[in-house]
């Protein structure tokens, strides 16, 4: 009797390979974080400074952050990342930062963060949100509305009302999750409204100062440096632009719209969910987002 046999050829599956310290440092840490300037959070000049020779310390520091100065804006935990991954991002500033010394620029980043409350006053935290990138800065405008901001793609996500934010179970779960939104969500602004301002390259976030307690955002498109502030006003929320230097052609805007809210312009013509603005009207321009 003879037999048969089947050699069955063995399938070998690499692994993936480990991202390197660049690349966690640009998922995790670049939108708030710049080689020689203070942005959201501080240079990597001064973290260099303060963890050169203490790779474990800025681990232990990464999954359990504090506040380190007065009116900074606290970093989530990042617990979420192995230790093997955040000593290569140690690494990677290190390296980066290198030779550097701090860099004054203007406009100053200032923060301060609260607790939530009922008060009226505005409120500003960093923390992980949901439906929103990992650079997401939560923000109270007052009494009635608050909103969420993307660092990481320089936007506006959405707007709610009637309640802030509850972080107990992000702080439970040691920075895995994000916070809850309480509250009734008004606006999910589902594209950029300026996309095609940057079509020279990828969104940079530059920072944000406060004024009565409410951030004015900055960032740049391509060639033009944008700032955003939205505050209280209209019998809604007035939301600012300016662009520097003005676009030079006509600027068509997609508009957000949602059951319950109606939008008005200063500028320009709203017209099937979009605002067109001729040139010379986009530099500066206020969209207001009006409850009925």
């Amino acid at each position: 009797m003879r037999f048969a046999f089947l050699i069955i050829p063995t399938l070998v599956l690499s692994e993936e390979p480990q991202p390197s310290g660049e690349q966690l440092f640009a998922t995790h840490c670049s939108a708030c974080h710049l080689p020689d300037t203070q942005l959201v959070g501080p240079s990597l000049v001064e973290i260099r400074d303060l963890y050169r020779d203490k790779p474990e310390a800025f681990i232990n520091w990464s999954k359990n952050p504090q506040r380190k100065r007065e009116g900074a804006v606290e970093m989530p935990s990042m617990a979420h990342v192995p230790d093997d991954q955040l000593g290569m991002i140690h690494a990677h500033i290190l390296k980066v930062s290198a030779g550097l010394k701090e860099r004054k620029v203007d406009p100053p980043v200032e923060s301060t963060v609260e607790e939530p409350d009922e008060s009226a006053e505005p409120r500003v935290t960093r923390i992980f949100m949901p439906d929103s990138g990992p650079a997401s800065i939560a923000v109270s405008v007052d009494a009635t509305y608050s909103l969420c901001w993307d660092a990481g793609s320089c936007r506006l996500r959405y707007v709610w009302r009637d309640g802030f934010i509850d972080a107990s179970k992000f702080l439970a779960g040691q920075g895995r999750g994000s916070a809850t939104v309480i509250g009734k969500r008004l606006l999910l602004e589902s594209e950029p409204p300026l996309a095609e301002l940057g079509e020279a390259g990828s969104p940079k976030f530059l920072g944000y100062r406060l004024k009565e307690g409410i951030p004015t955002f900055f960032y740049r498109l391509g060639k033009h440096h944008v700032s955003e502030r939205l505050e209280p006003g209209g019998g809604g929320l007035l939301r600012r632009f300016s662009i520097k230097p003005a676009p030079e052609g006509t600027l068509s805007i997609p508009i957000a719209e949602q059951d319950g809210v109606s939008w008005a312009c200063d500028k320009g013509s709203l017209s099937d969910g979009r605002l067109v603005l001729p040139p010379g009207d986009a530099a500066a321009f206020t969209l207001s987002l009006i409850e009925p």
